[in-house]
C-alpha cells in the first residue's frame, strides 16, 4: 500500500483551521460564483508550485492558456509554474466521455502532484440521474489511479451538495459563500466534511463558519488563529496610574486582569483609561488604545487638554491606536487586528473606550458576550492589563445591560456624580485582592482624576 503524503493548502489560516492534508486525497470545494472558489484553487497550486511540485489546473472555459495566465498573473500571489490545461465548456456539456478521456491523457501525460477541475458540476449535466452517478463514479475511479491531491470545484448551493453524488466519493467538503447581514456582506468558509483529521486538531475549532476577504494578494481568513496559552498563576500587581486607588486595590491591578470602568457622561472614564495607560507609557510598556471613534487626532488633543503628550509614543511605537468604525468592520476581524498589534508589539497593557459601541458591530446579545468572552481570555492568556469603559445612565452597578460586561470583568470601578456637584469613585468588585469599598471623592483636575487622599492641585 503506497505511503500517505501529509501536505497543505499553502494558504494562510485555511491551513490552521484544517491542519495537514493526505495525498491522495480528493477535496470538493463547493460555492456559488463569485466566492473565491478559482482564487483559493490558484493560490493552492501556485504554492505547491514554488515548493516544487507539478500542478494542473483544469478550467472549463472557452479562454486560452496564454489569456488565462494573462488574468491570472494580476493576482500577486500566482505562479506562472502552474500548469493549465483549458476544456471548452460547452463541449464538455455535449461529450462528457470524450472530456473524460481527454482529461485523463493530459494528467497521464504530465503526471501532476495538485490537479484542479473547475467546475467539475457542468459534466454530465445533460444526464438523468443513474447515468450522472455512473459517470461520476468513472471519473472517481480515475482520480483514484492519479494518487494526486485533487480538488474539484462545484457551482451549488449548500443544500444540493447532500443530493450530489460527488458529496459522497470526496475526502473532504469545503463550502465557501456569501452572505449579507444587515447593511454588510462578508464572504464565509466552512468545513462540511474532513477525513483523516489531524488527531492533535479540536474538531469543534474545524467544524465552523470562518469569514475571509479576498484580494489581488489571494485569500485572508479573518478569524482563523486558535491561540494557545495558559493562564499565568502568578500575575503582578501593577499601577492604574492613580496612586489613591492602587490603594484601594491593595497595590494595584494584577497583571492579566480586566477592568470595567462605568458611570455616566462626564464622570472621567476616559480620563481614568488614559491615565492608566500614560503609566505604562513612562514605564516603557508597549500599549494598545481601542476605541471606534474613527478619528486618532481627537484622542491626541483630549489627551493634551491634561498635558499628556501621547503623540511621541505614536510616533516612536510604544503606544497603537486602533480607531475604527463599528459599523464598517466584522468582529472578527476587529477582533483579529487588537490581536495581530498585541503580537506584533507584545503589548502590555490595553484600553478599550466605550465597548458600548460593540452593539452597533454586533447586535446579537449572545454573539456580542461571546466576543468580549473571546477577547477577554486571550488577553488573560497573554498577561496583559486591560481596562474597558462603558457608559450608564444611572449610577447603580445592578442596572441590566445587554452586555453583561460586569459578569465578565476582574474588576469594576463606579464613578458618579453627586447632587452637590462632588464625584465618587467606588471599587465595587475587585476579583482576588482585598479592596475597600466604600465611596472616596475624586476630582478631575488638569493632570487627570485625583482621589481625596492625593493632593488636588
Amino acid at each position: 500500500m503506497d505511503e500517505l503524503k501529509e501536505l497543505v493548502f499553502g494558504i494562510r489560516g485555511v491551513d490552521e483551521i484544517t491542519g495537514t492534508l493526505k495525498s491522495p486525497s480528493t477535496i470538493l470545494l463547493a460555492g456559488t460564483a463569485g466566492v473565491g472558489k478559482t482564487s483559493f484553487c490558484l493560490q493552492m497550486l501556485s504554492h505547491a508550485a514554488k515548493n516544487g511540485e507539478k500542478t494542473l489546473y483544469i478550467p472549463f472555459t472557452t479562454e486560452s492558456p496564454e489569456k488565462l495566465k494573462m488574468y491570472f498573473s494580476r493576482m500577486n500571489f500566482f505562479d506562472n509554474r502552474v500548469g493549465i490545461h483549458p476544456i471548452n465548456r460547452s463541449m464538455s456539456e455535449k461529450d462528457p466521455l470524450s472530456t473524460l478521456i481527454d482529461i485523463g491523457n493530459v494528467v497521464g501525460s504530465s503526471k501532476p502532484d495538485r490537479i484542479v477541475i473547475d467546475p467539475v458540476t457542468p459534466l454530465g449535466f445533460g444526464f438523468i440521474e443513474p447515468e450522472k452517478r455512473r459517470f461520476f463514479y468513472t471519473l472517481d475511479s480515475m482520480i483514484q489511479e492519479w494518487k494526486a491531491l485533487v480538488v474539484l470545484t462545484g457551482e451549488m448551493l449548500k443544500e444540493e451538495l447532500h443530493e450530489s453524488v460527488i458529496s459522497h466519493l470526496v475526502d473532504g467538503i469545503i463550502y465557501l459563500s456569501r452572505e449579507d447581514i444587515g447593511l454588510r456582506a462578508g464572504n464565509f468558509l466552512e468545513v462540511l466534511k474532513l477525513r483523516g483529521i489531524d488527531p492533535q486538531k479540536n474538531t469543534e475549532n474545524i467544524y465552523r463558519k470562518y469569514r475571509y476577504r479576498m484580494s489581488t494578494e489571494g485569500f485572508n481568513m479573518i478569524s482563523y488563529s486558535q491561540e494557545k496559552g495558559s493562564m499565568n498563576l502568578l500575575s503582578e500587581k501593577v499601577s492604574s496610574g492613580i496612586p489613591a486607588l492602587d490603594r484601594l486595590l491593595n497595590g494595584g491591578l494584577y497583571s492579566d486582569s480586566s477592568t470595567l470602568v462605568t458611570g455616566k457622561p462626564g464622570t472621567g472614564k476616559r480620563t481614568l483609561g488614559m491615565q492608566f495607560i500614560l503609566k505604562g507609557l513612562d514605564q516603557k510598556e508597549p500599549c494598545i488604545i481601542v476605541n471606534f471613534e474613527g478619528l486618532q487626532n481627537s484622542l491626541v488633543h483630549e489627551a493634551k487638554r491634561h498635558g499628556w503628550e501621547i503623540e511621541k509614543y505614536i510616533e516612536n511605537g510604544l503606544l497603537k491606536v486602533i480607531s475604527t468604525d463599528p459599523d464598517g468592520i466584522w468582529p472578527e476581524e476587529h477582533e483579529t487586528l487588537i490581536k495581530e498589534h498585541i503580537m506584533e508589539m507584545n503589548a502590555k497593557r490595553l484600553f478599550f473606550d466605550d465597548i458600548f459601541n460593540l452593539e452597533i458591530m454586533l447586535p446579537d446579545q449572545l454573539q456580542l458576550r461571546g466576543y468580549l468572552y473571546s477577547l477577554l481570555r486571550y488577553l488573560k492568556t497573554q498577561n496583559i492589563t486591560s481596562v474597558f469603559t462603558i457608559p450608564r445612565s444611572s449610577s447603580s452597578i445592578t442596572e441590566n445591560t445587554r452586555i453583561d460586561a460586569e459578569f465578565l470583568m476582574d474588576n469594576i470601578i463606579t464613578l458618579r456624580n453627586s447632587e452637590g456637584g462632588r464625584r465618587y469613585m467606588c471599587v465595587s468588585k475587585s476579583k482576588g485582592t482585598q479592596h475597600m469599598p466604600n465611596s472616596l471623592e475624586y476630582a478631575i483636575t488638569e493632570r487627570g482624576i485625583k482621589l481625596r487622599s492625593d493632593t488636588l492641585l
